[in-house]
């Protein structure tokens, strides 16, 4: 029952990331609180939707720009997690993090491959005349919609399906010190901020003020 909730919060969040709604629920930080609220984990599930969310920041989703898909991939990751039912601890965040990147891209090629689909239904229709268009226009976005909530279930599903063994024998079979594990997502915060730099710009101001958060944030994780 928890798989088929979460393929469904996957198939909502496909659909709000454009053709519905865009509620923001497909966010990585929404999807992946939500997500690791089903599995009772939602602390968890903040801090992986929070990673995934600013590695994600640089991408900009502009047109028929071709980039991960990054709010279904925060319920996978999220979702496996939980139902692999392992502590939480520094090396399975990494592990969650590292499944969630894999998966984001994989996501983003189904869309890819979406869009060629909405493609042929658009061109088996130029024949129509005028007046059969507009219902047949109708006829296509919904039935576009309704494959676009299949991908996000079906997607979901074979992720967490996956993830779940594969995170617990990762984590069984795994020597990975705390520490190593604690430094890598040190390093995957290092390269959120420079590409968070990247996207505000030149501006100094805003700069400075990105260096003051990122040095406040360092103080109150080391008073920890």
């Amino acid at each position: 029952m928890t798989l088929v909730i979460l393929s469904v919060l996957g198939a909502v969040v496909a659909l709000d990331a454009t053709s519905f709604g865009q509620l923001m629920l497909s966010r990585p930080l929404v999807a992946g609180t939500l997500a690791g609220a089903i599995v009772g984990m939602p602390r968890e599930g903040a801090l992986i939707g929070a990673l995934i969310e600013v590695l994600s920041l640089g991408i900009l989703p502009v047109g028929a720009a071709r980039y991960p898909e990054t709010g279904t991939a925060a319920v996978a990751a999220v979702g496996s997690m939980g139902l692999a039912g392992i502590n939480a601890g520094p090396e399975l965040l990494l592990l969650v993090l590292a499944w969630g990147l894999i998966w984001q891209r994989l996501f983003g090629i189904t869309v890819v491959a979406e869009r060629y689909l909405n493609e042929r239904l658009v061109h088996a229709g130029e024949e129509l005349t005028r007046n059969d268009l507009h219902d047949r226009i109708e006829r296509w976005h919904l039935t576009s919609m309704s494959v676009d909530l299949l991908r996000g279930a079906l997607m979901t599903a074979i992720a967490i399906i996956i993830g779940a063994p594969v995170l617990r024998l990762a984590v069984t079979a795994s020597a990975l010190p705390e520490l190593a594990a604690t430094l890598g997502i040190g390093a995957a915060a290092a390269a959120v901020l420079m590409g968070t730099a990247r996207v505000v710009g030149e501006s100094r101001a805003l700069l400075a003020l990105l260096g003051a958060g990122a040095a406040l944030g360092s103080l109150l994780l080391w008073v920890r």
